[in-house]
């Protein structure tokens, strides 16, 4: 199933509840019709996902009988004795261009200075992929959020604006951090100073606090194996720092986490930010979602790990959390800082 739903119109449908749509495939599709949605994806078959799919050693392929919704997910496959980029990868810009990178009608939705948007997918870790410890790697990344293509121009995924969801140092839990070297000369984790010595990894997670001294599941809001989690991030971009020093402290980023059939929690939150982008003509416009593990030593044998990607929706509003099981819980909480 796969939407440009710059076309769909409807409205975010807050406490109602599961009960009334259904689950799987329904619920999605209310997801899908909320105010602000700019596209939908969900993976539901080959032709589909081909465009959008880079291989490794192993190349992503659609699992017809593990999935969130619909009929089916992209499953990514890290092989034992594999380096940094084995499992391959799904890249997609926001809203569509044609093959060779001329606009199309619509033209494609991009977020600059004075914009926000929000990015929401659902993602399965197999236990063997969240036990191994890779040796010589600096932590898998989720998702990658990033410049997007203009017309003949593609993007890639190493820009100075990109903002990225990865189990950091393999800590077991997420992390973010932003740019690809491009802000004042260096990645900068999304963490908080906790002074005198100590730094918040999760920094909206209450007293004991998801600590860099002390990072452990709890307090940090941790991976869980065989199921649908979901996580949602927000952009809203202020004034772009060019690495003048100028800092304006204007931007926010967040992270939501929902275990399946849970509400999201808030455990990223950095306001007063700055994000840097020194180029006039580039904009927020494509994600990438792939396990890429940086420094992964080829030289290790380890248990064959998977992971799922279902569900994609970006949106300029909040997209409301997947509908609860069979207990009919609310399908989103909207208010949330």
């Amino acid at each position: 199933m796969t939407r440009s739903v710059s076309t769909l119109v409807g409205f975010l449908l807050i406490g109602t509840t599961s009960a009334a749509f259904g689950q799987g495939a329904s619920d999605f599709e209310v997801r899908c019709k909320g105010a602000g949605v700019v596209r939908c994806f969900g993976f539901d078959s080959p032709s589909e996902v081909a465009p959008y799919i880079h291989s490794g050693a192993s190349t992503p392929v659609v699992d017809t009988s593990v999935k969130a919704s619909g009929a089916g997910s992209l499953r990514m496959t890290i092989p034992s004795n594999s380096a940094a980029n084995t499992s391959g990868g799904f890249s997609m810009n926001f809203t569509p261009f044609s093959r060779n990178l001329s606009t199309t009608d619509p033209y494609p939705v991009q977020f600059g200075e004075g914009e926000a948007f929000y990015v929401q997918w659902r993602q399965r870790f197999s236990p063997e992929f969240l036990a191994v410890h890779y040796a010589g790697g600096g932590g898998w990344k989720q998702a990658i959020i990033g410049e997007g293509d203009r017309t003949r121009v593609p993007a890639y995924s190493c820009t100075q604006l990109e903002i990225v969801t990865q189990n950091t140092y393999q800590r077991g839990f997420p992390q973010m951090y932003h740019s690809c070297g491009g802000k004042d000369g260096r990645y900068e984790p999304l963490e908080e100073p906790l002074p005198p010595y100590d730094f918040k990894l999760q920094n909206a997670i209450a007293s004991p606090f998801c600590l860099y001294s002390l990072p452990q599941v709890p307090p940090c809001v941790g991976y869980k194996p065989n199921q649908w989690m979901t996580f949602q991030v927000h952009v809203q971009v202020g004034t772009w720092y060019k690495n003048d020093r100028n800092y304006h402290q204007d931007s926010t980023i967040q992270l939501w986490v929902a275990a399946e059939g849970q509400p999201s929690q808030l455990v990223i939150r950095r306001r007063g930010y700055d994000i840097a982008n020194v180029n006039p003509a580039a904009k927020y416009g494509k994600v990438w979602l792939l396990p890429y593990h940086t420094g992964k030593d080829p030289a290790q044998a380890h248990a064959v790990g998977q992971v799922w990607y279902d569900e994609l929706i970006v949106s300029k509003t909040r997209i409301p959390d997947p509908a609860y099981p069979a207990q009919a819980g609310p399908l989103g909480r909207i208010g949330d800082p």
